[in-house]
């Protein structure tokens, strides 16, 4: 009894693992991928680029599988629930994915897009499918799968080309917009309205006055200069216009990108360089100079965007940074640093900041603070002028940086109409691989005077 008895603890504590099955993933896309994950794990291809017409062999429990491809366009491809069971053999291809044999379901591949647009959709009809984000989660398949059900489609909670074009007839339909007429199922959202620029001169919180002799943080992006890296415009700046300084933003939302508002204060012009070295002219829209906060807008497909952590920072929580410090001398492309957390609080216990380790530079500026699951938890904003720190106090102040803290980004995005996207941290990647998910999303601010 008592051998039956520790047998049976045993398979208790190690329950049998799910038959996995093995296949392989094509790119059939045309142009290289940076990012492969089955089932929402880690990143496939980890560093290094799968090149179009080449292929990853993997493995997974089950028959239905969650794909992911990210291009190094920016452009991200899902294929939710593929039966990896019915072939050993997927392709991501620029049509829907197609499996020898069978004809490919026209929700295949979504793209973020048209999943953007149904989400739209949905919100005018009345259903509730969260944030027009380009995500398929699941209040979005609930709200197609309610659609569904009250037009008497089938109900499957996919976005497929039957359900897209009922979604356009019904807000057709139901009218409003301009002149009486809804935006079309594929249209940009409305911009959003921009805020009154700050009264010049206006105080910020009383907590940004630095304690005696500690000196007020210096905004990273001051003084940053053009330099011959400079990558080769689409649309070059008039004559009259230079490049004055950089900085760096990144993508909250479907053509929204979030930055300081230091490093866009004054400019006459700003050019968001993307992950593809596509050049993209952003407008300025609402900014808020106490919290050194500002939305550019853009065309709707400057890339994915990411995600905000769910839940506090904590002390000692390890960080990435991701951005483009010294453009024109480190060179052009980003740089990524590591670290923890040191604070929660900034200077003289300001709230609305927190002190990281992690090493940034001019032009750091309006950045992503990421951890290790590569969500965001804040904004990179300052540094503390460590020289003159020292004239004062004798000790030189070392891996002592400011982050906007990313409570504050969320309620200031909330404000101005930009709903982000918020996920759990249960995952921990490493450095690079974080780095991986913030690349399509992260992009170099040029302010031009």
């Amino acid at each position: 009894m008592r051998g039956l008895a520790l047998a049976l603890a045993v398979l208790i504590a190690s329950p049998a693992a799910a038959q996995e099955t093995s296949f392989r993933i094509f790119n059939r896309t045309g142009e290289p991928a940076i990012g492969l994950y089955v089932g929402g794990g880690r990143n496939l291809l980890a560093g290094r680029q799968l090149p179009a017409g080449a292929g990853v062999q993997t493995a997974a429990p089950g028959c239905s599988v969650d794909l992911r491809m990210v291009l190094a366009s920016g452009r991200v491809m899902d294929w939710p629930r593929a039966n990896v069971c019915a072939t050993r053999e997927v392709f991501f291809t620029q049509a829907p994915p197609q499996r020898p044999g069978h004809a490919a379901p026209a929700q295949a591949e979504v793209e973020p897009t048209s999943i953007a647009a149904a989400q739209r959709a949905l919100a005018a009809l009345g259903y509730d499918p969260g944030a027009a984000d380009g995500v398929m989660g699941p209040r979005t398949r609930q709200a197609i799968a309610a659609f569904q059900r009250d037009t008497g489609l089938p109900v499957t909670g996919e976005p497929d080309r039957p359900t897209m074009a009922a979604l356009g007839r019904a807000v057709g339909a139901q009218g409003g917009g301009t002149n009486g007429k809804p935006p079309p199922i594929g249209a940009a959202p409305p911009p959003v309205a921009a805020a009154p620029p700050p009264r010049p001169g206006a105080p910020r919180t009383g907590n940004d006055k630095p304690p005696p002799g500690v000196d007020r943080p210096v905004p990273l992006p001051t003084g940053v200069t053009p330099g011959p890296a400079r990558p080769p415009s689409d649309a070059p700046p008039p004559a009259q216009q230079r490049r004055a300084s950089t900085g760096t933003g990144f993508i909250v939302a479907e053509g929204r990108v979030l930055t300081n508002h230091h490093v866009i204060d004054g400019c006459q012009r700003v050019v968001g360089v993307l992950a593809n070295r596509r050049r993209v002219d952003l407008g300025i829209g609402p900014r808020d100079a106490r919290r050194d906060l500002a939305i550019l807008s853009g065309p709707r497909d400057l890339g994915p965007a990411l995600a905000f952590r769910e839940g506090a920072p904590r002390r000692g929580d390890e960080v990435v940074t991701y951005g483009f410090p010294l453009t024109g001398i480190l060179g052009s492309g980003p740089t990524l640093t590591t670290g923890e957390i040191s604070a929660l609080t900034g200077l003289r216990d300001d709230p609305n900041t927190m002190i990281i380790s992690a090493p940034v530079q001019a032009g750091n500026s309006g950045g992503p603070l990421l951890d290790r699951a590569g969500n965001v938890l804040g904004v990179i904003v300052a540094k503390l002028a460590a020289l003159r720190v020292a004239e004062r106090t004798g000790d030189l102040p070392q891996n002592v940086n400011i982050a906007i803290q990313g409570s504050v980004a969320l309620e200031f995005l909330r404000q101005n109409g930009v709903q982000a996207r918020r996920s759990p941290s249960i995952a921990h990647y490493p450095a690079a691989e974080v780095g991986e998910i913030a690349h399509p999303s992260t992009v170099l601010i040029e302010c031009f005077k």
